[in-house]
């Protein structure tokens, strides 16, 4: 027997698109967060030739260590380039009469310092017991 009126049915499915869209929008906002998240981190900073304090005056600084770019060691203009051990008994002599606190002491380093030189003279400084120093970089 056959079946006349069959009428056959394609079933067509249906896929909801809605929602892979949204993902596809939440996946971007995401990316685009973390890309600005990273270039916050790599921020040049412009940093002060001059320190001055937040009350606005002008700190006065007794002992002022001025690290140059081939690694000399410069605390009074007049004396010229001296060596860690001049610095030694210069620092033994200011502390022991108690000239000089952490925060009438400044360390100056150039941009091209070696950072070996400035670890030294943070060490040697942290030998005589100094709490904490101001450290300024020239920027040029």
């Amino acid at each position: 027997m056959a079946f006349k009126n069959i009428k056959t049915r394609v079933i067509v499915p249906v896929v909801e698109m809605t929602p892979m869209i949204d993902i596809i929008f939440l996946l971007i906002i995401f990316f685009m967060v973390a890309a600005q998240f990273s270039q916050q981190s790599r921020v040049a900073m412009a940093l002060p030739k001059v320190l001055v304090p937040s009350d606005g005056h002008a700190a006065e600084y007794v002992l002022v260590i001025n690290l140059l770019e081939g690694g000399e060691i410069i605390v009074d203009t007049s004396q010229g380039a001296i060596s860690l051990d001049a610095l030694r008994t210069i620092i033994e002599s200011k502390s022991a009469a108690q000239e000089v606190t952490w925060d009438t002491l400044l360390v100056r380093a150039d941009v091209a310092c070696p950072t070996e030189q400035l670890n030294d003279v943070v060490q040697l400084l942290h030998e005589y017991k100094y709490p904490a120093i101001n450290i300024a970089t020239v920027v040029e």
